[in-house]
């Protein structure tokens, strides 16, 4: 069975919960959803892989037609590293650790105390994390934890560097419209909360410095 949906206008993370609800019924084989923005369609793609289904996408005027399906070549499994697998960061040791680790930041400092110290305190750490070879399976911004991806942020580059070496590095794209950073931050780089859910609850463990 095929259904087709229009999620355009809908709040994150609606459009992946609302999608989600249809592959749980396993008699539908393929969706064809209307979403509005690039966002949008990485949120479903990521949705695809986690659920195995194949997924495409195509401009239609101001819109996007998402097409998944059940049975279609080209699934893919939802990124989670085995033991070993992640590229090393500069500095970072041979053993890696922290694999099914997930650290959450729900905000733009460290801990409690003087602002400006906290804020210098959280690169400080991840930082330190990086270079000590404890790789996460993946830094999960919220709230104003999303300012840690602006170009004016001095954590940019320390995250930009987990990236480049294998953790999935993203941020709520609700938090990212709500404090005017979509022009900040890369489209790759913005999920939703149905997504962030995930991650937390399938991780061998959650930290939230």
């Amino acid at each position: 069975m095929k259904k087709e949906v229009d999620l355009r206008g809908l709040v994150c993370p609606e459009p992946v919960l609302r999608t989600k609800k249809l592959l749980d019924d396993k008699s539908v084989v393929c969706i064809e959803a209307l979403v509005e923005t690039e966002v949008n369609v990485k949120n479903l793609e990521r949705l695809a892989r986690s659920q195995k289904v194949s997924m495409s996408s195509a401009p239609e005027g101001e819109h996007f037609r998402v097409t998944i399906e059940r049975n279609g070549e080209g699934a893919q499994k939802e990124p989670a590293p085995s033991p070993g697998s992640h590229a090393h960061g500069q500095g970072a040791s041979q053993t890696q650790t922290g694999v099914g680790t997930v650290v959450f930041l729900g905000k733009d400092y460290f801990g409690q105390g003087d602002e400006s110290f906290s804020r210098n305190l959280l690169d400080v750490f991840l930082q330190t994390m990086l270079d000590s070879g404890h790789l996460p399976r993946a830094i999960l911004m919220a709230n104003t934890g999303v300012k840690l991806l602006a170009r004016d942020s001095s954590c940019r580059k320390v995250l930009a560097d987990f990236k480049e070496a294998g953790c999935d590095v993203l941020a709520c794209g609700l938090c990212v419209d709500f404090y005017g950073l979509k022009d900040d931050i890369d489209k790759d780089d913005i999920t939703n909360m149905f997504a962030i859910c995930e991650y937390m609850m399938t991780a061998d463990k959650v930290l939230s410095p």
